[in-house]
């Protein structure tokens, strides 16, 4: 077995390569899900679709403009501006999943089996 000589250029991965990585898988699944949020307005009729699309498209860009001034704090601001952005993302999530079952609940043969 070969160790490596003084002087040599070998690397190992340190905790920050590590989360950078992370980083970067994650900003690549979140490309996806603004390319899927922003194509479900695309398909919205004519009358509201302009209006959905640019709403949708705010949202996404004040999303990531929180996300980027978020890195100018220091990490401890940082964890606790995730935590409450996060607490704030979940509670907009039950009002949407609520609107969600109410329109259903109103007409029930708009349901879909992606809308479960």
């Amino acid at each position: 077995m070969s160790q490596p000589q003084a002087g040599s250029s070998t690397r190992y991965p340190t905790q920050e390569d590590e989360l950078r990585a992370k980083e970067a898988q994650a900003e690549g699944l979140k490309s996806e899900a603004e390319a899927s949020f922003l194509s479900t307005f695309q398909t919205v009729p004519k009358q509201n679709g302009e209006k959905l699309s640019r709403i949708s498209r705010n949202i996404v860009e004040s999303f990531n403009n929180i996300m980027i001034q978020s890195r100018t704090e220091p990490y401890e601001k940082q964890e606790n501006l995730m935590a409450g952005l996060k607490r704030l993302i979940r509670e907009e999530i039950n009002v949407i999943e609520a609107r969600r079952l109410y329109t259903l609940k109103i007409n029930h043969e708009t349901a879909s089996s992606r809308n479960m």
